[in-house]
């Protein structure tokens, strides 16, 4: 019985391994090594040659290439499938054709790409030319025959009348349109991944940031200086109010780390300049740039962070809120009687002055209006908690806080009205001294250049026409925006006194670049100061290029100052230079409070009211010096990612022909 069991199993598994054992003479898919592959011994040599030579004259001729191969069985696969795998594993692309023959199963494929010829001449070629030639095994024949098909065969044309040419081309604007939009989606996706996975990691570890993709780190620099600029800025003011309350002894670390920490930031915004100048990087010095930019940043916020807790106890709001609410109250009544004035001060300077005079305090009435209505909330809403149980007393110290940045906001929106009044005023009164300061040194010009010898004499003379046509806009045009009459002339001026002074030793020639360096500063200093208001109260809705501009302004600004004794020229350039940076910081701020205003109102309708405001003011995303980054001091930065991949085919075009028994 043993040995019976025993040859039973035997017998089994002998027969499983005849039945799982491969056909014999089966070719699975392989890699094609050369044109012509007999692996089914089918051709003699004279045949093989026959086939060579007419592979090599369709080539000649037509610059396509035909693949032959023969073997005994496709391998359980169907012909089409089996031709298929090995164009794959082949490598073959849109100048490839294929016949597979299998000899014992009598099957075959024949595969021409479109762009050889069309569908229905490769059908053609395989039921009239290469199939008489397999069924009477004449192998040799059929490779030929295709060879010369393909040969003889007209090449695919449009042969389309005009409406089909018409109906083709919308066809491929439309793929191409659908796959443009579909990249520009797909490498949204992958760059918004990048940029959530760069936000994990820590942004003071240099080595960590070298594992993050470039663009991503672009990305990364941007947010993190808005971020901190925004922390920067909102400690800046929440510790004002500490001031007033505690006096500097006791705030004395507190300022210190905000002071600390604006000093870091103009160090990444000083970056960001660099970057974002004419001149272009290479990767590996962008990558290192945008990788100081973020550590920079990330200094910062930690310098605020290390008194968030200190701070918070200072500031006790829970316990001063009655008194501060009081006070409050009383700044809204202050602020609220100073609307109407401030209107018609607005409307004054509108009647008499243009658009671009008045760009960055044009709003400022209407959105101190809203941050009032919604400090009214806050205090109302704070009110209302303190009448509670101490502990159902949620939301009261965010309640006070984000009344405290309203007021705050709307009183520097009412004080950058009289401050633009003033400036503009004080440009008025000043534009008569600065034309015939600049008319003086026009004269001193003409004197030097009738003199001759003078060795920037081409330099000179450019400087006195743009001096002189600098005069004419003014006299014509300066009192429809006097500031930027006023600053068009102090730059004109600063350049032709600059060369005046290279030209001659004289004491009123280094007066004039005194008092030009004194108009400049003057200038530079108004535009720093109004574009900074402007981005401090619509912090919410502002970029990094605006920011990146307005902290570059201010380098120059401080630059100005620091070399007025060492090299007025060089100060005299730095100030103007932080004039025309702050312009274009106004530009782009301007542009990007309008997009997101339309963005909110595109989200949440018109019915938004001081809500809005307080989203673009920045307040309603709390509060710095107790929060962390986007929010007060400390916080963090977070956020996931899931990586993505990309891809696409080698084929050139479709298939035609096909395959079959013979």
């Amino acid at each position: 019985m043993r040995i019976a069991r025993l040859l039973s199993l035997v017998l089994a598994i002998l027969a499983a391994g005849v039945l799982l054992a491969p056909t014999a003479g089966s070719t699975p898919p392989f890699r094609l090594p050369g044109y012509v592959t007999d692996q089914a011994q089918t051709l003699n040599g004279s045949q093989r040659s026959e086939v060579e030579a007419a592979v090599d004259q369709l080539y000649t001729d037509r610059r396509a290439r035909l693949w032959v191969v023969y073997v005994d069985s496709f391998d359980s696969l169907g012909a089409v499938t089996w031709a298929e795998r090995t164009r794959q594993t082949s490598d073959l692309d849109a100048n490839d054709a294929i016949l597979a023959v299998a000899t014992r199963d009598r099957s075959y494929a024949f595969q021409v790409p479109t762009d050889i010829v069309s569908n229905s001449a490769s059908n053609d070629i395989r039921r009239d030319a290469i199939e008489p030639k397999l069924r009477r095994n004449d192998w040799a024949g059929a490779a030929v025959a295709a060879a010369e098909g393909l040969n003889t065969a007209s090449a695919p044309g449009p042969g389309v009348s005009g409406f089909g040419l018409l109906v083709a081309v919308a066809i491929l604007v439309v793929l191409v349109l659908l796959l443009w939009i579909w990249t520009r989606r797909r490498r949204r996706k992958r760059r918004e991944a990048e940029f959530a996975a760069a936000r994990r990691v820590d942004p003071s570890d240099p080595n960590a940031l070298a594992s993050v993709p470039l663009d991503a780190l672009d990305d990364l620099s941007k947010s993190i200086v808005v971020d901190v600029d925004n922390a920067v800025r909102t400690s800046d003011n929440e510790l004002v109010l500490a001031v007033e309350e505690f006096g500097d002894k006791d705030t004395a670390p507190f300022s210190k780390a905000v002071m600390t920490a604006k000093t870091t930031l103009a160090q990444a915004f000083n970056v960001r300049q660099i970057l974002d100048d004419a001149v272009p990087e290479t990767p590996a010095q962008r990558r290192d740039l945008l990788t100081r930019v973020v550590v920079a940043a990330a200094k910062a916020d930690r310098e605020l962070d290390s008194q968030r807790e200190a701070f918070a106890q200072l500031r006790d709001l829970v316990i001063n809120a009655p008194s501060r609410l009081d006070v409050m109250t009383q700044q809204m009544v202050d602020l609220t009687a100073r609307l109407e004035p401030s209107q018609q001060a607005l409307t004054a300077l509108h009647n008499q002055f243009a658009d671009t005079a008045l760009a960055s305090v044009a709003g400022n009435v209407d959105t101190a209006k809203q941050r009032l209505s919604f400090a009214e909330q806050n205090i109302t809403s704070a009110r209302s908690l303190l009448a509670r149980p101490a502990d159902r007393q949620g939301g009261l110290v965010d309640a006070v806080r984000a009344a405290e940045s309203a007021l705050g906001q709307a009183r520097m929106l009412l004080d950058a009205v009289d401050t633009a009044a003033t400036d503009i005023n004080r440009a008025i009164a000043t534009l008569p001294a600065a034309i015939a300061d600049i008319q003086a040194g026009i004269k001193a010009a003409g004197d030097q250049l009738a003199q001759g010898g003078i060795a920037q004499a081409d330099k000179l003379g450019a400087a006195r026409d743009v001096a002189v046509r600098a005069v004419a806009e003014a006299q014509s045009a300066g009192t429809a925006d006097p500031l930027g009459a006023f600053t068009k002339l102090t730059q004109a001026d600063a350049e032709l006194d600059r060369l005046l002074a290279s030209v001659t030793e004289e004491r009123e020639a280094a007066e004039r670049l005194s008092r030009a360096y004194d108009q400049a500063l003057f200038a530079a200093q108004s535009k720093v100061r109004a574009v900074s208001d402007f981005i401090d109260v619509r912090r919410g809705s502002i970029g990094p290029e605006a920011r990146t501009r307005l902290a570059e302004a201010v380098r120059q600004l401080q630059a100005a100052q620091d070399r007025r004794e060492s090299n007025l020229n060089d100060a005299i350039a730095h100030a103007n230079g932080a004039a025309m940076l702050a312009s274009q910081a106004q530009s782009m701020a301007t542009s990007d409070a309008q997009a997101a205003a339309r963005a909110y109102t595109g989200r949440y309708g018109s019915g938004g009211g001081s809500n809005m405001g307080a989203v673009l003011g920045g307040i309603i995303l709390g509060n710095i010096l107790s929060g962390g980054m986007g929010g007060g001091i400390g916080g963090g930065m977070g956020g996931g990612w899931s990586s993505t991949s990309y891809g696409g085919s080698s084929s050139g075009g479709g298939l035609g022909g096909g395959g079959g028994r013979f």
